[in-house]
């Protein structure tokens, strides 16, 4: 059985997240072996922190929530205002859903929701010096937001 590989760290998970993907987990286990294999084994050990998508964690990381691929998707965003990042997660999978934030995936939860969370971040993002960072394009995946028509434009730095 897998065991947590940081046995002093604190595993961090969006309260409505853990809940549905447990239970999704509990009625079909061959449906989420994700769970079984990689999170279960960190609740056994007791090494879970259950939190809101929004939480604060200190003074330089703080939750994002960007539901819409999962149930309560959060990104994190790290450092000060001026001198930040996003680590956007599955929030984003490919630069055309920055021109078309609406642009869904099979994958999504609510792929509606998912369109909403990225025209709310990108917003926020659009022009600012915070960086981007992505975890699903090719190498160079950090940037920045630009607005672009109706939709956004990523510029790698």
């Amino acid at each position: 059985r897998w065991v947590p590989t940081f046995p002093n760290a604190k595993y961090v998970f969006a309260d409505r997240e853990l809940a549905y993907w447990t239970e999704a987990e509990r009625k079909a286990p061959s449906n989420a072996p994700w769970i079984t294999d990689s999170v279960l084994p960190i609740v056994a050990a007791k090494r879970e922190e259950v939190v809101r998508s929004d939480h604060q964690l200190g003074d330089l990381v703080r939750l994002v929530p960007t539901p819409g691929h999962t149930i309560d998707h959060y990104s994190v965003q790290v450092g000060r205002p001026g001198a930040d990042a996003v680590i956007a997660g599955d929030m984003i999978h490919s630069p055309l859903q920055a021109r078309y934030p609406d642009l869904g995936m099979r994958a999504d939860y609510d792929s509606a929701q998912a369109g909403e969370s990225r025209r709310k971040l990108f917003g926020r993002l659009c022009d600012t010096p915070t960086l981007l960072c992505t975890a699903h394009f090719p190498s160079p995946s950090s940037g920045r937001v630009k607005r672009w028509g109706d939709g956004f434009g990523f510029e790698v730095v």
